[in-house]
């Protein structure tokens, strides 16, 4: 759909948080008229002819089937970007269950590096929509699984960075989510290419056969860099194969990798009076709150796990901290079943109770890590807020 093609159109936004009211910006700049659409008066999707979907609205909301069948059009700020840039514009797209954020603001960050005029964007926090009049060479967009589940346009380049199971709430099932996120690869045209984690088994099972696939993580990346963990040499390899198949220079990596600083609340270490505490709220699976005990191997750790229950398997993570004696704090909601499994582990009711109990018994020399796997909105709005609360417990008189 092109911008010419909404005038005179009765056009909806469905949503309104920050994706809805970029939408409702740049419709507002273009003089297209609009109305909103909320959870208090869902019907009025049938008194439209265009809508945008903000990506909160699961794509299998009972409403949607129905309106496409009337022949109403449901589009998203991330499509309708795709489907109006200028050609010349080079799109990259990062998306996977965890480490896309990094992986993506490593992508850009190298580009401007180099010299490029990049506009970065999408789930990491700038709606595409706000990019449409800056001057780019290059898009870097991180894309979630709701942005990739009704994707029309495929990229140039996209960078998949691991699947695990994940958003049955908005997905329905994980296999479900799996076949969304990687509906990015199935929109590709000819030509355009993919570089995918050869160590995820879930990952390599689902693409065998796709054209135009590259592989990162054949090997350990030796590239250095002021990011901590495996994983994140796994992130830093996925840029130095899109790199090579973007024919892009690799010479000044370690260069151009030197001064990037790692994301909020993503392994964000600071040091209080000698004890090593650990921002990792962005875990949303037990996948990285296994990595991010890995980092810190050798040392007596604390773990804060637990959240929002999406019925992951927490077994590998559960052997692996019993196994190396990790002292484990249990939180809402997850915890509580962690914690049955566990005996010996803490139960707390809040952040607050568990940066009580881990004052109880951590020493110097210890490390303290809030690696939930699970996310936040059981208890917070966001994982950001979960992650302040975390430093305002420990930094505490």
């Amino acid at each position: 759909m092109l911008l010419k093609d909404l005038l005179n159109k009765k056009v909806a936004i469905w949503g309104m948080g920050k994706e809805g009211h970029s939408i409702a910006h740049f419709l507002d700049k273009h003089n297209i008229s609009y109305s909103t659409i909320d959870k208090e008066n869902e019907s009025d999707i049938f008194l439209n002819e265009v809508i945008f979907k903000s990506p909160g609205v699961s794509l299998y909301h009972p409403l949607l089937k129905e309106a496409k069948e009337k022949g109403i059009v449901i589009t998203s700020s991330t499509n309708f970007y795709m489907e109006n840039k200028s050609p010349l514009i080079k799109s990259i797209a990062v998306t996977g269950t965890k480490g896309k954020s990094t992986t993506s603001s490593l992508m850009a960050h190298v580009l401007r590096k180099m010299g490029y005029r990049v506009g970065f964007g999408g789930n990491i926090g700038v709606p595409l929509l706000d990019l449409w009049e800056e001057k780019i060479d290059f898009l870097v967009a991180e894309l979630s699984s709701y942005q990739c589940a009704d994707l029309t346009t495929g990229f140039d380049l996209t960078i998949v960075t691991n699947l695990y199971p994940e958003h049955i709430d908005w997905h329905q099932s994980h296999e479900q989510y799996f076949k969304d996120k990687l509906n990015i690869l199935k929109v590709r045209k000819t030509g355009q290419k993919a570089v995918i984690n050869c160590k995820n088994e879930k990952l390599m099972q689902l693409t065998d056969g796709l054209k135009d696939i590259y592989y990162f993580n054949k090997n350990i990346s030796t590239v250095k860099s002021p990011l901590l963990g495996h994983h994140n040499q796994e992130n830093i390899d996925a840029i130095k194969v899109a790199l090579r198949v973007l024919d892009l220079p690799l010479d000044h990596l370690e260069d151009y990798l030197s001064d990037f600083k790692a994301l909020p609340h993503r392994l964000e270490v600071f040091d209080v009076n000698g004890i090593t505490y650990v921002d990792d709220s962005i875990s949303t699976t037990p996948e990285t709150s296994l990595a991010a005990l890995q980092v810190f191997e050798g040392k007596n750790r604390f773990l804060l796990v637990g959240g929002y229950d999406r019925k992951q398997d927490y077994s590998k993570l559960i052997d692996y901290a019993q196994q190396q004696n990790v002292n484990l704090i249990c939180l809402p909601d997850t915890g509580k079943a962690i914690h049955e499994k566990v005996p010996q582990s803490f139960l707390a009711l809040d952040m607050k109770e568990a940066i009580e109990i881990v004052r109880k018994y951590v020493k110097k020399g210890d490390v303290v890590i809030l690696s939930p796997g699970a996310p936040s909105y059981n208890c917070y709005k966001n994982f950001e807020e979960r992650g302040r609360d975390f430093k305002k417990n420990i930094l505490k008189v």
